[in-house]
């Protein structure tokens, strides 16, 4: 278990202390606050809440707020810091920092509740984003939830400070920027506790679980103990200024992105050019499928006939979910454009429609290998807005990846072992938070085992470095997404909730099968609350996760399975039979099996398995559940056996 780690974590502690360069600032001449303290910050209540920064070495320091004031000296380093005595929820106050003269001062301080968010993607995943996202910031005025978002900047070795950041208040105007997850998370504390609510969002998309732990604890796991010593501790590596050169590649792809006019020029989407010797593909077309993965654009052309009554009025066209960006033509004339994910549908004015035959051209920006026009889900039309006129758009479409120049690609360092402990968690420490919040995984999901070492390990790692104790951590498991094997990687996630105060969050039901990232994030910040309010606010009324797998019996031809956390009941949440239930016999070959209720239990059976030995539900990346206890919680991936 990680924890037994712990002596060998200090000793290489001191190891790295003696061969890795922190970022020096006390021997700056003048004093400096870190920067996670700003105008409208919050302080975590209850515990003695740590303020330091840095001044000339043995200068005293005082620090001062809601009439109580606090005194100390920077060390030899310059470093100073004071753990201010508890405090109650409350505010707004005014924080200051004076020395030698000089004197800080932060507005609009409240006391109340600090949650740091992390992990990848769907954590960085923004308001702005959200499924219902105007109705959601139009509503967003809640002056006591701020959030601070770290800044992206790589480097080898760890930061004691931020470089730049500030906290914002949430309004309609700043809630955009805001991450979605950790909002809906904020906002549903804070009305239910009517408390300060602060995020520390440091979260950085597509990253890799093994870059957020510090080089120490990932020595001690033995898959990256040569990787730590020869990237970190004998490389000389100027990661910062290679990750730069990378940007700069990036930008160079965005301009072609932005101002191509290859395909213009050969006239690729007018009505006259001859797709003839183009390939085709049947709607939903996904570039990778065609052997265009990685980065691309793309020209695609579908031909469609217009009866003489469809010409008279403007028509929508429909293209159903486009990934990441399109500029889409009717007859040669841009009718829309997008630059990121989302629905497509454009209004093709009448002007451009003529009787017979008509083209549908679009420019397709396919990125990071998920590029796609449409999903099995999208149904893409061209209709009138009385739907009287109504034209599919499915079937084949002609497709050509030859055309626009290839698009350069820039290596990141974002996700090198221990990058971003060194610049988004080493400059916050150690800041006083309740408990952490963490949505990651896509990253590791084709290493499920490793993951078992990789997330507990993070875990304390980041337990030790905070120094407030077992605080606790709440993590989302994977959502529902087609293809891959990501039931083996939500039971991976899940041996987490073996180390002592850890929660999780089952998202199983509200993903997108043909989006790693889903747009309703609303119940996922909220379910990661509902387990806040049991673990941590130690609520005793009330459901916080759904039916949890808890043991089984076999009862002649069927299995019993006993569940924990089934609130008021469980039920099949559409009234339909229970799916996604397999059982095996000795040949542990599974079958579909039928499901009941009975009682807390499931009974699971199939005619074709007399003698069955072993049961699973929801085995799958992308499964159907509709077992939940009657509180509208569902039942995530689990099984009796594991083969």
């Amino acid at each position: 278990m990680t924890y037994k780690r712990i002596s060998s974590v200090l000793f290489f502690s001191m190891m790295l202390l003696s061969m890795l360069c922190q970022h020096a600032s006390g021997q700056e001449s003048s004093m400096r606050v870190a920067r996670i303290f700003s105008d409208n910050m919050v302080l975590q209540q209850g515990i003695y809440a740590p303020v330091w920064g840095w001044a000339p070495p043995g200068v005293q320091v005082r620090i001062g707020i809601d009439g109580k004031e606090y005194t100390t000296v920077a060390d030899k380093t310059g470093k100073w810091l004071v753990r201010m005595e508890p405090m109650q929820v409350g505010g707004p106050y005014t924080l200051s920092v004076s020395c030698d003269g000089q004197k800080q001062e932060f507005d609009n301080v409240m006391v109340g509740e600090v949650w740091l968010a992390s992990g990848q993607s769907n954590m960085n995943y923004r308001v702005g984003a959200v499924l219902s996202a105007g109705e959601v910031i139009k509503d967003a005025n809640y002056p006591d939830i701020r959030e601070f978002c770290t800044p992206e900047v790589v480097s080898r070795t760890p930061h004691d400070d931020l470089t730049g950041g500030e906290w914002k208040v949430c309004t309609p105007e700043t809630v955009k920027g805001f991450s979605a997850v950790a909002y809906f998370f904020a906002r549903a504390l804070h009305l239910d506790k009517k408390v300060p609510v602060g995020i520390i969002h440091t979260s950085w998309s597509g990253t890799i679980c093994e870059a957020w732990i510090s080089a120490e604890m990932l020595y001690t796991i033995p898959a990256f103990k040569n990787r730590v010593i020869e990237e970190v501790y004998k490389s000389d590596e100027d990661w910062a200024a290679l990750h730069q050169l990378g940007v700069e590649k990036d930008k160079e792809r965005e301009n072609i992105v932005q101002t191509t006019q290859a395909g213009l020029r050969l006239g690729a989407h007018k009505l006259s050019f001859n797709d003839k010797s183009w390939k085709e593909e049947a709607y939903p077309v996904y570039p990778p499928r065609v052997g265009l993965g990685g980065y691309q654009l793309l020209w695609l052309r579908k031909e469609v006939t217009l009866p003489k009554e469809a010409t008279g009025e403007d028509l929508i066209l429909h293209l159903g979910k486009v990934m990441t960006g399109d500029v889409t033509y009717f007859n040669g004339v841009e009718v829309g454009r997008e630059r990121w994910d989302g629905v497509r549908s454009y209004r093709v004015p009448a002007r451009l429609l003529r009787k017979g035959k008509n083209v549908i051209a679009v420019r397709l920006l396919s990125e990071w290998g998920n590029g796609r026009l449409g999903d099995e889900a999208s149904d893409p039309y061209l209709h009138s807005a009385d739907n009287r006129v109504r034209i599919s758009l499915k079937g084949q479409w002609k497709y050509n990846g030859e055309i626009e120049p290839k698009l350069p690609v820039g290596r990141g360092y974002s996700n090198n072992v221990t990058c971003m402990y060194n610049t988004k968690i080493s400059p916050l420490l150690p800041y006083g938070i309740r408990g952490f919040l963490w949505y990651q995984g896509e990253g590791n999901s084709g290493q499920p085992e490793l993951y078992k070492q990789l997330q507990p390990t993070m875990i304390t790692d980041w337990r030790i470095r905070f120094e407030q104790g077992y605080l606790p951590f709440l993590f989302v498991q994977l959502p529902n997404i087609s293809g891959g094997s990501c039931q083996y990687f939500r039971e991976a996630q899940a041996e987490s909730l073996e180390l002592p105060n850890v929660g999780m969050a089952v998202s199983i039901d509200v993903g997108d099968p043909y989006d790693i990232h889903p747009n309703n994030k609303k119940p996922v910040g909220e379910r990661l609350y509902l387990r806040a309010k049991e673990l941590v606010y130690k609520d005793s009324v009330g459901v916080f996760q759904g039916p949890v797998y808890d043991s089984y019996q076999i009862e002649g031809n069927k299995i019993r399975l006993k569940f924990r956390s089934t609130g008021s009941g469980l039920i099949s949440k559409d009234g339909k039979e229970l799916r996604t239930f397999e059982v095996a016999g000795e040949d542990r070959k599974y079958v579909p099996a039928k499901a009941i209720i009975d009682g807390d239990d499931v009974l699971v059976w199939s005619d074709t398995v007399l003698k069955p030995l072993s049961a699973r539900h929801a085995w799958d990346s992308n499964p159907a559940v509709n077992l939940y206890n009657k509180e509208g919680l569902p039942a995530t991936s689990f099984r009796t056996h594991k083969e």
